[in-house]
Protein backbone atom coordinates (compact mmCIF):
# COMPACT_ATOMS: atom_id res chain seq x y z
CA UNK A 1 0.00 0.00 0.00
CA UNK A 2 1.61 3.41 -1.34
CA UNK A 3 -0.09 5.18 1.34
CA UNK A 4 0.78 3.03 4.33
CA UNK A 5 4.83 2.86 2.91
CA UNK A 6 5.29 6.73 2.42
CA UNK A 7 3.36 7.64 5.90
CA UNK A 8 5.87 5.07 7.75
CA UNK A 9 9.08 6.24 5.74
CA UNK A 10 7.97 10.06 6.48
CA UNK A 11 7.66 9.18 10.24
CA UNK A 12 9.45 6.34 11.31
CA UNK A 13 12.01 8.88 12.88
CA UNK A 14 9.22 10.36 14.72
CA UNK A 15 7.11 7.02 15.46
CA UNK A 16 7.40 3.62 16.06
CA UNK A 17 5.39 1.81 13.77
CA UNK A 18 3.61 -1.66 14.30
CA UNK A 19 2.13 -2.77 11.08
CA UNK A 20 -0.57 -5.77 11.39
CA UNK A 21 -2.23 -7.29 8.33
CA UNK A 22 -2.86 -10.77 6.52
CA UNK A 23 0.17 -12.77 5.34
CA UNK A 24 -1.39 -12.75 2.06
CA UNK A 25 -2.71 -9.90 -0.78
CA UNK A 26 -5.69 -9.22 -1.81
CA UNK A 27 -7.16 -11.65 -3.74
CA UNK A 28 -4.37 -13.77 -3.49
CA UNK A 29 -4.10 -17.55 -1.93
CA UNK A 30 -0.56 -17.43 -1.19
CA UNK A 31 1.40 -16.07 1.39
CA UNK A 32 4.16 -13.36 0.83
CA UNK A 33 7.37 -14.86 0.67
CA UNK A 34 10.11 -14.04 3.32
CA UNK A 35 7.75 -13.27 5.80
CA UNK A 36 7.19 -15.15 9.16
CA UNK A 37 3.21 -15.58 9.96
CA UNK A 38 1.94 -14.99 13.28
CA UNK A 39 4.26 -13.99 15.03
CA UNK A 40 5.81 -10.05 15.77
CA UNK A 41 9.09 -9.32 13.92
CA UNK A 42 11.40 -6.35 12.84
CA UNK A 43 12.97 -5.66 10.30
CA UNK A 44 14.51 -2.35 9.18
CA UNK A 45 13.51 -0.38 12.39
CA UNK A 46 9.53 -1.34 11.84
CA UNK A 47 7.71 -3.63 13.76
CA UNK A 48 5.19 -6.55 11.54
CA UNK A 49 2.70 -9.09 12.36
CA UNK A 50 1.06 -10.88 9.36
CA UNK A 51 -1.93 -13.03 10.36
CA UNK A 52 -2.39 -16.14 8.56
CA UNK A 53 -5.36 -17.37 7.56
CA UNK A 54 -6.32 -19.90 9.94
CA UNK A 55 -5.31 -17.29 13.10
CA UNK A 56 -7.32 -14.24 11.77
CA UNK A 57 -9.86 -13.62 14.04
CA UNK A 58 -11.38 -11.12 16.76
CA UNK A 59 -9.77 -13.27 19.71
CA UNK A 60 -6.44 -13.15 18.39
CA UNK A 61 -6.67 -9.92 16.75
CA UNK A 62 -6.98 -8.39 20.28
CA UNK A 63 -4.64 -10.55 21.98
CA UNK A 64 -1.95 -9.26 19.56
CA UNK A 65 -2.88 -5.41 19.78
CA UNK A 66 -2.66 -6.05 23.61
CA UNK A 67 0.48 -7.57 23.07
CA UNK A 68 1.72 -4.23 20.98
CA UNK A 69 -0.12 -1.93 23.64
CA UNK A 70 0.25 0.89 20.64
CA UNK A 71 -0.69 4.43 21.52
CA UNK A 72 -2.62 4.85 18.59
CA UNK A 73 -4.91 2.39 16.36
CA UNK A 74 -4.38 3.60 12.58
CA UNK A 75 -7.15 2.01 10.40
CA UNK A 76 -6.01 1.92 6.89
CA UNK A 77 -9.88 0.28 5.95
CA UNK A 78 -13.62 1.26 6.30
CA UNK A 79 -14.68 -1.55 4.83
CA UNK A 80 -12.27 -4.27 5.98
CA UNK A 81 -14.28 -6.86 8.03
CA UNK A 82 -10.79 -7.98 10.39
CA UNK A 83 -8.82 -4.77 9.90
CA UNK A 84 -11.41 -2.24 10.42
CA UNK A 85 -14.82 -3.63 11.43
CA UNK A 86 -13.88 -6.16 13.99
CA UNK A 87 -11.63 -3.50 15.40
CA UNK A 88 -14.24 -1.26 16.00
CA UNK A 89 -16.51 -3.69 17.37
CA UNK A 90 -13.47 -4.56 19.99
CA UNK A 91 -13.42 -0.51 20.95
CA UNK A 92 -17.37 -0.55 21.46
CA UNK A 93 -16.96 -3.48 23.53
CA UNK A 94 -14.32 -1.55 25.76
CA UNK A 95 -11.59 -4.41 25.41
CA UNK A 96 -9.42 -1.44 24.22
CA UNK A 97 -8.74 1.47 25.64
CA UNK A 98 -6.73 3.08 22.89
CA UNK A 99 -7.66 5.39 20.77
CA UNK A 100 -8.38 4.29 17.22
CA UNK A 101 -8.00 6.71 14.37
CA UNK A 102 -9.84 5.39 11.04
CA UNK A 103 -8.98 6.55 7.53
CA UNK A 104 -11.94 5.54 5.17
CA UNK A 105 -9.43 6.33 2.34
CA UNK A 106 -12.59 7.25 -0.46
CA UNK A 107 -14.39 4.13 1.00
CA UNK A 108 -17.57 6.63 2.05
CA UNK A 109 -17.60 8.50 -1.30
CA UNK A 110 -20.83 8.38 -3.61
CA UNK A 111 -18.49 6.33 -6.85
CA UNK A 112 -17.33 3.60 -3.70
CA UNK A 113 -20.76 3.50 -1.92
CA UNK A 114 -22.36 2.86 -5.36
CA UNK A 115 -20.74 -0.68 -5.89
CA UNK A 116 -22.59 -3.35 -3.78
CA UNK A 117 -24.77 -0.14 -2.65
CA UNK A 118 -27.24 -2.31 -0.68
CA UNK A 119 -25.14 -4.23 1.50
CA UNK A 120 -22.97 -1.03 2.39
CA UNK A 121 -26.31 1.16 2.86
CA UNK A 122 -27.97 -1.43 5.30
CA UNK A 123 -24.59 -1.48 7.23
CA UNK A 124 -23.72 2.56 7.51
CA UNK A 125 -27.57 3.04 8.46
CA UNK A 126 -27.36 -0.07 11.37
CA UNK A 127 -23.99 1.65 12.35
CA UNK A 128 -25.21 5.12 12.56
CA UNK A 129 -28.14 4.14 14.09
CA UNK A 130 -26.24 1.95 17.27
CA UNK A 131 -23.56 4.86 16.89
CA UNK A 132 -20.82 2.52 16.58
CA UNK A 133 -18.47 5.14 15.19
CA UNK A 134 -19.06 7.61 17.87
CA UNK A 135 -15.99 6.92 20.00
CA UNK A 136 -13.84 6.46 16.72
CA UNK A 137 -11.90 9.21 15.30
CA UNK A 138 -11.77 9.99 11.56
CA UNK A 139 -8.78 11.09 8.99
CA UNK A 140 -10.06 12.22 5.98
CA UNK A 141 -7.51 13.09 2.96
CA UNK A 142 -9.29 16.41 1.71
CA UNK A 143 -12.46 18.23 2.37
CA UNK A 144 -15.03 16.09 0.01
CA UNK A 145 -13.72 13.45 2.24
CA UNK A 146 -14.61 14.98 5.30
CA UNK A 147 -18.38 16.03 3.77
CA UNK A 148 -18.97 12.15 2.99
CA UNK A 149 -17.56 10.78 6.24
CA UNK A 150 -20.37 13.81 8.05
CA UNK A 151 -23.18 12.68 5.06
CA UNK A 152 -22.80 8.85 6.59
CA UNK A 153 -21.86 10.01 10.66
CA UNK A 154 -22.79 13.89 11.62
CA UNK A 155 -21.67 13.53 15.30
CA UNK A 156 -18.03 12.21 13.35
CA UNK A 157 -14.95 13.45 14.99
CA UNK A 158 -12.59 14.34 12.02
CA UNK A 159 -9.09 16.03 11.15
CA UNK A 160 -7.77 16.62 7.85
CA UNK A 161 -4.23 15.62 7.09
CA UNK A 162 -3.35 15.41 3.01
CA UNK A 163 -2.50 11.91 1.45
CA UNK A 164 1.25 11.27 1.28
CA UNK A 165 3.21 10.04 -1.93
CA UNK A 166 7.25 10.32 -1.04
CA UNK A 167 8.07 8.82 -4.53
CA UNK A 168 10.85 10.77 -6.16
CA UNK A 169 10.29 13.07 -10.01
CA UNK A 170 11.71 11.46 -13.11
CA UNK A 171 11.69 12.60 -16.37
CA UNK A 172 9.55 10.37 -19.06
CA UNK A 173 11.91 8.60 -21.54
CA UNK A 174 8.93 8.33 -23.94
CA UNK A 175 9.67 8.63 -27.91
CA UNK A 176 6.35 10.07 -29.12
CA UNK A 177 5.39 9.88 -32.49
CA UNK A 178 1.95 11.34 -34.13
CA UNK A 179 -0.76 9.40 -34.13
CA UNK A 180 0.93 6.61 -32.13
CA UNK A 181 0.00 6.14 -28.70
CA UNK A 182 0.96 4.34 -25.42
CA UNK A 183 -1.44 4.28 -23.05
CA UNK A 184 -1.30 2.41 -19.91
CA UNK A 185 -3.91 1.25 -16.44
CA UNK A 186 -2.04 0.90 -12.92
CA UNK A 187 -4.35 0.18 -10.34
CA UNK A 188 -6.12 -3.10 -8.63
CA UNK A 189 -8.58 -4.09 -11.27
CA UNK A 190 -12.02 -3.91 -9.58
CA UNK A 191 -14.93 -2.49 -10.88
CA UNK A 192 -14.83 0.81 -8.90
CA UNK A 193 -11.19 1.83 -10.95
CA UNK A 194 -13.50 1.35 -13.93
CA UNK A 195 -11.10 -0.58 -16.21
CA UNK A 196 -13.84 -1.58 -18.77
CA UNK A 197 -15.47 1.72 -19.57
CA UNK A 198 -11.62 2.88 -20.34
CA UNK A 199 -11.76 -0.37 -22.88
CA UNK A 200 -14.65 0.54 -24.09
CA UNK A 201 -13.43 3.65 -25.41
CA UNK A 202 -10.86 2.50 -27.03
CA UNK A 203 -13.41 0.78 -29.61
CA UNK A 204 -14.40 4.25 -30.51
CA UNK A 205 -10.62 5.45 -31.94
CA UNK A 206 -10.28 5.43 -35.54
CA UNK A 207 -8.15 3.34 -37.47
CA UNK A 208 -5.65 5.70 -38.58
CA UNK A 209 -4.29 5.44 -34.93
CA UNK A 210 -1.97 3.08 -33.29
CA UNK A 211 -3.36 2.70 -29.65
CA UNK A 212 -1.35 0.50 -27.29
CA UNK A 213 -2.84 0.06 -23.35
CA UNK A 214 -0.88 -1.85 -21.14
CA UNK A 215 -2.66 -2.91 -17.76
CA UNK A 216 -0.59 -3.21 -14.79
CA UNK A 217 -2.64 -4.37 -11.35
CA UNK A 218 -3.54 -7.52 -9.25
CA UNK A 219 -6.67 -8.80 -10.68
CA UNK A 220 -9.38 -8.21 -7.47
CA UNK A 221 -12.50 -10.13 -8.77
CA UNK A 222 -11.97 -13.20 -11.89
CA UNK A 223 -15.64 -12.13 -12.88
CA UNK A 224 -14.95 -8.56 -13.52
CA UNK A 225 -11.53 -9.79 -15.24
CA UNK A 226 -13.47 -11.91 -17.31
CA UNK A 227 -15.67 -9.08 -18.49
CA UNK A 228 -12.87 -7.05 -19.50
CA UNK A 229 -11.33 -9.61 -21.70
CA UNK A 230 -14.47 -10.26 -23.40
CA UNK A 231 -13.97 -6.69 -24.45
CA UNK A 232 -10.70 -6.61 -25.23
CA UNK A 233 -11.17 -9.73 -27.45
CA UNK A 234 -13.85 -7.18 -29.55
CA UNK A 235 -11.44 -4.14 -30.10
CA UNK A 236 -10.65 -3.68 -33.60
CA UNK A 237 -7.23 -4.38 -34.79
CA UNK A 238 -5.26 -0.58 -34.47
CA UNK A 239 -5.76 -1.43 -30.58
CA UNK A 240 -3.58 -3.49 -29.01
CA UNK A 241 -4.34 -4.19 -25.19
CA UNK A 242 -2.26 -6.72 -22.81
CA UNK A 243 -2.47 -7.52 -19.34
CA UNK A 244 1.13 -7.20 -17.64
CA UNK A 245 0.59 -8.25 -14.17
CA UNK A 246 1.82 -6.66 -10.90
CA UNK A 247 4.86 -3.82 -11.27
CA UNK A 248 7.24 -4.94 -8.03
CA UNK A 249 7.17 -1.67 -6.18
CA UNK A 250 10.78 -0.42 -6.49
CA UNK A 251 10.27 -0.67 -10.43
CA UNK A 252 6.95 1.11 -10.94
CA UNK A 253 7.92 4.60 -11.72
CA UNK A 254 11.02 3.40 -13.78
CA UNK A 255 8.71 1.11 -15.40
CA UNK A 256 5.94 3.43 -16.21
CA UNK A 257 7.95 6.94 -17.70
CA UNK A 258 8.49 4.67 -20.55
CA UNK A 259 5.02 5.43 -21.41
CA UNK A 260 2.98 8.27 -22.75
CA UNK A 261 -0.23 8.89 -20.72
CA UNK A 262 -1.99 6.77 -17.77
CA UNK A 263 -5.68 5.87 -18.33
CA UNK A 264 -7.96 5.58 -15.62
CA UNK A 265 -11.36 6.76 -15.46
CA UNK A 266 -12.08 5.86 -11.74
CA UNK A 267 -15.27 6.22 -10.05
CA UNK A 268 -13.67 7.60 -7.09
CA UNK A 269 -10.32 8.31 -5.72
CA UNK A 270 -9.73 10.28 -2.40
CA UNK A 271 -5.92 10.37 -3.85
CA UNK A 272 -5.16 8.42 -6.57
CA UNK A 273 -1.35 7.13 -5.88
CA UNK A 274 -1.37 6.08 -9.49
CA UNK A 275 -1.89 9.35 -10.44
CA UNK A 276 0.51 11.14 -8.76
CA UNK A 277 3.47 8.65 -9.63
CA UNK A 278 2.20 8.72 -13.13
CA UNK A 279 2.70 12.77 -12.91
CA UNK A 280 5.85 12.13 -10.99
CA UNK A 281 6.64 10.12 -13.69
CA UNK A 282 6.67 12.67 -16.78
CA UNK A 283 3.35 11.00 -17.97
CA UNK A 284 0.13 13.53 -18.20
CA UNK A 285 -2.99 11.49 -17.52
CA UNK A 286 -6.23 10.99 -18.37
CA UNK A 287 -9.00 10.57 -15.83
CA UNK A 288 -12.20 10.97 -14.29
CA UNK A 289 -13.36 13.88 -12.37
CA UNK A 290 -13.73 11.90 -9.21
CA UNK A 291 -10.46 12.57 -7.52
CA UNK A 292 -8.65 15.84 -6.18
CA UNK A 293 -7.06 16.11 -9.55
CA UNK A 294 -9.41 18.39 -10.94
CA UNK A 295 -7.68 21.25 -12.32
CA UNK A 296 -5.65 18.93 -14.62
CA UNK A 297 -5.99 21.00 -18.30
CA UNK A 298 -5.83 24.39 -16.87
CA UNK A 299 -1.98 23.79 -16.02
CA UNK A 300 -1.66 21.32 -19.21
CA UNK A 301 -0.90 18.22 -17.11
CA UNK A 302 -3.50 16.04 -18.67
CA UNK A 303 -7.60 15.65 -18.75
CA UNK A 304 -10.00 15.44 -15.69
CA UNK A 305 -13.07 14.64 -17.12
CA UNK A 306 -16.68 13.83 -15.94
CA UNK A 307 -17.99 10.65 -16.37
CA UNK A 308 -21.10 11.13 -18.36
CA UNK A 309 -19.33 12.59 -21.18
CA UNK A 310 -17.89 9.65 -22.44
CA UNK A 311 -17.29 11.76 -26.18
CA UNK A 312 -14.86 13.99 -24.25
CA UNK A 313 -13.05 10.95 -23.23
CA UNK A 314 -12.68 9.51 -26.67
CA UNK A 315 -11.63 13.18 -27.82
CA UNK A 316 -9.19 13.55 -24.87
CA UNK A 317 -7.43 9.87 -26.45
CA UNK A 318 -7.20 11.23 -30.23
CA UNK A 319 -5.67 14.40 -28.86
CA UNK A 320 -2.82 13.23 -27.11
CA UNK A 321 -2.19 10.47 -30.15
CA UNK A 322 -1.58 13.53 -32.57
CA UNK A 323 0.85 14.80 -30.39
CA UNK A 324 4.09 14.79 -31.45
CA UNK A 325 7.68 14.66 -29.59
CA UNK A 326 7.35 18.39 -29.18
CA UNK A 327 3.97 18.85 -28.02
CA UNK A 328 4.30 16.10 -25.66
CA UNK A 329 7.74 16.55 -24.14
CA UNK A 330 6.08 20.29 -23.36
CA UNK A 331 2.81 18.05 -21.90
CA UNK A 332 5.48 15.94 -20.19
CA UNK A 333 7.49 18.44 -18.11
CA UNK A 334 3.96 20.14 -17.48
CA UNK A 335 3.08 17.25 -15.27
CA UNK A 336 6.30 16.99 -13.30
CA UNK A 337 5.41 20.98 -12.84
CA UNK A 338 2.06 20.57 -11.69
CA UNK A 339 2.40 17.78 -9.00
CA UNK A 340 5.74 19.03 -7.89
CA UNK A 341 3.42 22.28 -6.51
CA UNK A 342 0.24 19.94 -5.43
CA UNK A 343 3.58 18.28 -3.00
CA UNK A 344 4.88 19.60 0.12
CA UNK A 345 6.14 16.69 2.13
CA UNK A 346 7.34 19.24 4.65
CA UNK A 347 4.30 21.00 5.03
CA UNK A 348 2.34 17.92 5.23
CA UNK A 349 4.78 16.22 7.49
CA UNK A 350 4.10 19.09 10.43
CA UNK A 351 0.26 17.83 9.81
CA UNK A 352 0.70 14.11 10.50
CA UNK A 353 2.96 14.66 13.45
CA UNK A 354 0.14 17.11 15.11
CA UNK A 355 -2.75 14.52 14.02
CA UNK A 356 -1.39 11.64 15.74
CA UNK A 357 -0.31 13.39 18.35
CA UNK A 358 -3.30 15.19 18.96
CA UNK A 359 -5.11 11.46 18.64
CA UNK A 360 -2.45 10.02 21.11
CA UNK A 361 -3.41 12.66 23.80
CA UNK A 362 -6.83 12.50 22.87
CA UNK A 363 -7.58 16.36 23.14
CA UNK A 364 -10.76 17.09 21.41
CA UNK A 365 -10.95 17.83 17.54
CA UNK A 366 -12.23 20.98 16.94
CA UNK A 367 -14.32 20.39 14.18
Amino acid sequence: MRSVYSLVNLLKPYFEFYIVTSDKDLGCTESYKEITSDKLFEKEGIHYYFFSSEKLNSKNMLRVLKQIDPALIYLNSFWSFHFSISIVNIKNNFALDTPVLLAPRGMLGKGALGLKSLKKRLFLLLAKTLGWYKIILFHATQKQEEADIKAKFPYAKIRIAPNINSSPVLSNTSIKASKKLRLFFLSRVSEIKNLHFALELLKEIPPQYAIEYDIFGNIEHESYWAICKSIIASLPAHVQVSYKGEIPFHEVQHVISSYHFLLLPTLNENYGHSIVESLLSGCPVIISDQTPWTDLEENNAGFSIPLNDRQKFVEAIRSAADMDQSAFSKKSKAANDYICKKIDLNLVLTQYKTLFNDCIKNRPFNI
